[in-house]
């Protein structure tokens, strides 16, 4: 029968197919979803940075507008002729004085912390808001740079610095111009400006360029940053962009901007999962209305199971088991609903199946019982015939001895089957009858050796009557019957734990594959009037009497001739007959 889905089944199925397109789109929804707040993430915080570094470059142009007032400042140009036409101390102080007052006026005018510095090569002075000017040729050479540069310091603070000669032209030695002014700032504006863009914005600021320190908001966590900035160190950062990382097993965006003032990138950080738990909350809690809605689901299709398809499949099983001959078969099982009523119209309709078979069972072993008593009474008159042509011609040829040793056999065998009260007997008895039918042929032929080995266990055995009988005679007619030397006939016993078996060898001519294959299908066939009775005979008995397949087999005799086995399982042992007639 091939395979089909219950209905039980089918509404799981059915139930699943509902639950995982809509697990499915969500989850789709949710990866879209998430896909966009990145993405509109990236580009507020890209917006932000752009802000903040266009804060810095207006800072740092006015700061750079500063320094070109100052380069044109003609009390530089004073100072510088100063040398030449030789003012006197009182007019070169005042100018001193003019040019430091103007330096701090315009160094008020920038929000941040900041110092300018006036060098004058020629007269090797400087000059600053902030009195910390000092002339050094060499720190005019290692710090002279047109743009933003950074230096940070083991003590003290660190800053950024760009220079402006004056006149506005190249120099081969910026020693060379009349006038170099240095504006500066303290790093301290950079930390300021990031605490403040960090307090009003979500994210970690910090200003970044590889082979330098990052400068920091105020509390920022230093070892992310580190890490963060390594990371960086590794990418060909292009003007803007953003990358995904994972550190500490939570993942980060991080986006980074170019400020073209300093050459330096604002760098934002923030972790994905601050930003996108509200999505994620709203995730768990549709899986876990999915989970709820699935186990309620579950209780339903257990509740399903119990109520519908534990019935349905009793039902089956009752069938089946009736289809199988088993019409004891019962249904015990009370479901409290509709089922129940099915149950004991199915236990009403199987006690009457029983009846019935049972009814047909008993007039089948009647009948099965007089068809024995048929197939026995057709040996008997084979076997008479037989013996009394053997006694015949004892009479005839005057041997009174072995003609009175044939009668008492015949005698001893016809009081034996004669007793038709009982169509079973014990192999014990079968045995005797055995040896007086090889007594009696022995007689007869003079030429044969006969052995009977029976296993003790095996000698109460319950089997029909003359069932041995007929094979040993076939042996002798058939077997030694055709061979011009002595004769062997061997009846060996074998028990078995699923079986009885005895084996009737015989050292005749033997028969071919063929001559086997055509017996076989003779015993098998309806009996007719032009082959012998005897062998058919004792199949038929076998058939009959245990119901199942045994009968007789035929194979060839270790002695030479033909081995033919009989069989009869333990299970039935008697169990297909009846003794009472």
């Amino acid at each position: 029968m091939p395979y089909r889905w219950t209905t039980y089944k089918k509404i799981i199925l059915l139930i699943l197919l509902l639950l995982i397109p809509a697990v499915i789109l969500y989850s789709y929804s949710h990866v879209t979803s998430v896909t966009v707040i990145e993405k509109e993430i990236q580009e507020a915080s890209l917006k932000r940075l752009f802000i903040l570094s266009s804060q810095m470059d207006n800072t740092m142009q006015q700061l750079s507008i500063l320094s070109i007032i100052v380069s044109k400042d003609p009390a530089i140009k004073q100072l510088n002729d100063s040398g030449a036409d030789q003012l006197d101390a009182i007019k070169q102080l005042e100018l001193q004085e003019s040019l430091v007052r103007k330096l701090g006026l315009l160094s008020a005018t920038s929000s941040w912390m900041n110092g300018i510095s006036i060098y004058l090569p020629q007269l090797r002075q400087a000059y600053s808001n902030d009195y910390s000017g000092v002339y050094d040729p060499d720190y005019l050479q290692t710090h002279m740079t047109t743009s933003w540069n950074y230096y940070p310091a083991n003590t003290g603070e660190s800053y950024f610095s760009k220079f402006v000669l004056s006149p506005l032209i190249s120099y081969t030695n910026p020693l060379d111009a009349e006038s170099l002014i240095e504006v500066r700032f303290s790093k301290q504006n950079i930390v300021t400006l990031l605490s403040d863009f960090k307090n009003e914005n979500k994210g970690e600021p910090f200003l970044y360029k590889a082979g330098s320190e990052a400068l920091t908001s105020v509390g920022a966590d230093a070892d992310m940053v580190r890490r963060i900035a390594a990371h960086l160190d590794g990418q060909a950062l292009g003007p803007d962009g953003h990358l995904l990382l994972k550190l500490n097993g939570e993942e980060y965006i991080v986006n980074y901007l170019r400020n073209n003032s300093l050459n330096w990138y604002l760098v934002d950080y923030m972790p994905l999962h601050q930003i996108l738990y509200p999505i994620f909350q709203t995730r768990n809690m549709f899986y876990f209305a999915m989970g709820l809605l699935l186990a309620l689901s579950a209780v339903v299709a257990f509740f399903l199971y119990k109520q519908v398809q534990a019935p349905i499949r009793m039902l089956l099983q009752g069938v089946q088991g009736i289809q199988r001959g088993k019409y004891s078969y019962r249904l015990n099982y009370k479901p409290r609903n509709e089922f129940e009523f099915l149950f004991y119209r199915f236990n009403e309709m199987a006690a009457e199946i029983q009846r019935l078979i049972e009814t047909v069972y008993m007039e089948n072993i009647r009948f099965r019982e007089v068809k024995l008593k048929q197939l026995q009474s057709q040996i008997n008159p084979h076997f008479l015939y037989n013996s009394l042509f053997f006694v015949k011609n004892m009479i005839a040829i005057n041997d009174k001895s072995s003609a009175t040793a044939m009668v008492l056999n015949l005698a001893q065998y016809y009081r034996y089957i004669t007793k038709l009260e009982s169509t079973l007997t014990t192999l014990k008895e079968e045995i005797k009858v055995v040896q007086s039918y090889l007594d009696i042929q022995n007689l007869r032929m003079e030429r044969f050796h006969y052995e009977i080995d029976i296993p003790e266990a095996m000698l109460d055995s319950q089997i029909p009557r003359l069932l041995i009988q007929p094979i040993v005679e076939n042996a002798i007619i058939h077997g030694i019957g055709g061979i011009e030397g002595y004769g062997i006939i061997a009846i060996a016993g074998i028990e078995t734990d699923a079986d009885y078996r005895i084996m009737i060898d015989d050292n005749g001519n033997g028969i071919s594959e063929e001559q086997v294959k055509e017996l076989r299908e003779r015993i098998s066939r309806p009996l007719d009037g032009e082959s012998g009775c005897g062998l058919w005979n004792v199949h038929q008995r076998l058939l009959y009497q245990f119901n199942r397949q045994e009968g007789l087999q035929f194979y060839a005799s270790p002695l030479g001739g033909l081995r033919v086995v009989l069989s009869w399982g333990k299970s039935v042992d008697g169990d297909g007959g009846n003794d009472n007639v």
